[in-house]
């Protein structure tokens, strides 16, 4: 039952990530703690499946990225990443707050709160037409200096990412297909600095459990590029929007920890 619920999350969320950008890190993370019974062993996984999943989407979408928006998103998002990265190695996430939700104890730590507060803000924005923004080129520099640091810090890069790409009003591959370059680039940063406090020996002896859940994450891509024909850009913008929007409000309340 573990192995299967293992597959189906790859897959499902695979797919729902090749078009908002962001989800597969965070919902894949408690499977595979549920089967490691190890937080950091199932983030070092998570981390390789991400890793290797957004570098099999680009040479499936590496045709329809917009380098204009790519190069300067992503140069810097590079030292923002490590920063981030470097700083979730050395600091203890504080607990602000908890409660009980239906018999099960939820405790919110600091990033989750803060980050999730901000993805709902941007959620509102683009949701609200009054309250639309129109970001400058020189806004591309900001959005990849804030995704790339709190992709490091707490993995939480896709949403914030998307958050700002989604404003620049891309042709839906070309959208979908830059935010996973600069996904890539984040991963490579974040990847290399997770490295240094990977246990290698516990990976290698999981190896067919990562396989595993690559497979289906790879599936659920190429399942999400056979759709991407039949979704109109209006409606991937609401989707995207309202994912945003659930994701601020269950990280910031402490239920996707």
């Amino acid at each position: 039952m573990d192995l299967i619920l293992l597959i189906a999350v790859s897959f499902g969320a695979s797919w729902l990530t090749f078009f908002c950008g962001f989800g597969l890190g965070t919902m894949l993370t408690p499977v595979f703690y549920l089967l490691f019974k190890d937080m950091t062993l199932a983030i070092a996984a998570t981390a390789i499946v991400h890793f290797l999943n957004n570098v099999f989407k680009f040479l499936l979408m590496k045709r329809s990225v917009n380098w204009s928006v790519a190069i300067p998103f992503g140069v810097a998002a590079i030292p923002a990443a490590f920063i981030g990265a470097f700083l979730a190695t050395q600091i203890d996430n504080q607990i602000i707050y908890g409660y009980e939700l239906f018999g099960r104890n939820m405790q919110v730590d600091l990033l989750n709160f803060v980050f999730g507060l901000i993805l709902v803000a941007f959620a509102l924005v683009e949701l609200v037409p009054a309250w639309s923004i129109a970001f400058s080129k020189k806004s591309l520099w900001l959005g990849g200096l804030i995704s790339g640091f709190f992709g490091g810090l707490s993995g939480h890069q896709g949403a914030l990412r998307t958050a700002f790409l989604i404003k620049y009003n891309l042709k839906k591959e070309v959208f979908i297909a830059t935010g996973i370059m600069v996904a890539l680039v984040i991963d490579v940063v974040r990847t290399s600095v997770y490295a240094t406090s990977f246990d290698y020996a516990a990976i290698s002896e999981n190896w067919w459990l990562i396989l595993l859940s690559l497979l289906g994450a790879l599936v659920g891509a190429i399942t999400g590029k056979l759709f991407l024909k039949k979704i109109k850009l209006e409606m991937l913008n609401v989707v995207v929007a309202i994912a945003m929007l659930v994701f601020g409000v269950t990280l910031a309340g402490g239920i996707l920890n």
